[in-house]
């Protein structure tokens, strides 16, 4: 599953087939679930769906996988799906505080009260998302203080 370079059911023009991305979900869990591995695999197949694009509207993630999330309403999946989008930020490099942080945050929980309606299950995973990050500005810009006081 950490191979998978993209979202199954994604056509050669990248629309990715709401259908198809179920079906080899459910095939996925129930040989992974046969094994005795259906919950690492639930965290893999979140962390995978965290590789979505947005849709067309720039909401992220797009709608097909907003539905497969909703369709499956996994908390393995969910806690993948964080993982995922966490690690996806990649190596960057960092002023003081946490306004980076807190620019995602605003970034995930706009994305979350644009879907909310819609995709309510997913709103929640972005939310907790958001609060992560809003977390993490709390603590850069703690450690930021801390270190202004600090005489090295």
């Amino acid at each position: 599953l950490t191979r998978i370079k993209r979202i199954p059911g994604t056509a050669d023009d990248g629309v990715i087939n709401v259908d198809d991305l179920k079906a080899w979900l459910t095939e996925v869990r129930t040989s992974c679930m046969r094994y005795s591995r259906g919950e690492i695999a639930d965290e893999m197949i979140g962390q995978l769906l965290a590789k979505a694009p947005a849709g067309v509207d720039g909401v992220w993630p797009c709608p097909p996988v907003c539905e497969a999330l909703e369709w499956m309403a996994s908390q393995s999946v969910a806690a993948g799906f964080r993982v995922g989008a966490y690690n996806a930020r990649g190596v960057h490099w960092r002023g003081e505080g946490g306004d980076d942080e807190r620019d995602l945050s605003a970034r995930y929980r706009g994305y979350a009260n644009r879907i909310a309606f819609e995709y309510p299950y997913v709103a929640g995973i972005l939310k907790r998302l958001a609060a992560s990050y809003g977390r993490d500005a709390q603590w850069h810009d703690s450690d930021a203080k801390v270190r202004s006081r600090l005489p090295y």
